[in-house]
């Protein structure tokens, strides 16, 4: 099988090789040309200080995180795209957890949405399938992410997946990743299947991104990567309309 162009949209660093490291190890991703476009590359979270207003810790922390992204770039064989946009802590000046995790968020009319789909229209027309997150944990960015892909299956872009968020879901409990696929059926209106694209997860890729993520791997993130490795956990995407292109078979068991 000759690899095929694939484009991730991850919300921040970080969020692609926590959801999918497994795979661009030794999964589906692995067998592919893998290009992660971080949305919202300008930050300034990290488990040593929090969001303030744009200034000197904003640029430092970015310039970190972009280090950071460059060393999983290598580790796990993807090329990276920043496209510079603040995360929502620094596009709105509030940093309660309430709004950032408020599933209620109207994020279909956040004019971001039409700024990010402008920055990426080059790469996702080149692209063979395209994978953005499924904002399971209901993250802000996340959902603006998720509408972004959701976007592109409304204007016909083949194979469009959304990949299971992790920390987040390591640790919600089965019935929220169940309303994940049936949100994303009513969004879309059309039937949603959930597809494994790697085996377990395991302790070898944790200790991976805990050297690779210094500024971000803190204790939820450790407790989830516990979760997973005892539960035997592998990597899931959402399919609209079933599996095609490089996404694999239906397995009916989660």
């Amino acid at each position: 099988m000759s690899a095929s162009r694939v484009v991730l949209l991850s919300p921040h660093f970080d969020d692609v090789p926590l959801s999918l490291g497994q795979s661009l190890t030794d999964g589906v991703l692995s067998q592919h040309e893998v290009t992660v476009v971080v949305v919202f590359s300008r930050t300034n979270w990290t488990r040593w200080f929090h969001p303030t207003p744009s200034g000197p810790r904003t640029w430092a922390s970015s310039r970190w995180r972009r280090l950071e992204e460059a060393v999983a770039g290598r580790r796990f064989g993807y090329r990276v795209v920043t496209l510079g946009l603040p995360e929502w802590m620094l596009r709105t000046g509030r940093s309660d957890l309430t709004s950032l995790l408020d599933p209620t968020a109207d994020v279909a009319g956040d004019p971001v949405v039409d700024q990010i789909l402008d920055r990426v229209a080059g790469l996702v027309g080149t692209a063979d399938a395209v994978a953005a997150c499924a904002a399971i944990g209901h993250h802000v960015d996340h959902q603006v992410v998720r509408e972004v892909g959701a976007r592109l299956v409304d204007d016909g872009v083949p194979d469009v997946a959304f990949y299971e968020d992790r920390p987040y879901a390591a640790l919600v409990p089965p019935p929220e990743l169940d309303a994940g696929v049936d949100w994303l059926a009513r969004r879309l209106d059309r039937e949603v299947v959930s597809v494994p694209v790697s085996g377990p997860v395991g302790s070898r890729l944790h200790r991976r991104l805990r050297r690779t993520y210094p500024s971000q791997i803190d204790e939820l993130f450790v407790t989830a990567m516990s979760t997973d490795e005892a539960a035997g956990a592998v990597e899931r995407v959402l399919l609209p309309d079933g599996p095609a292109g490089i996404w694999p078979p239906a397995d009916p068991a989660r």
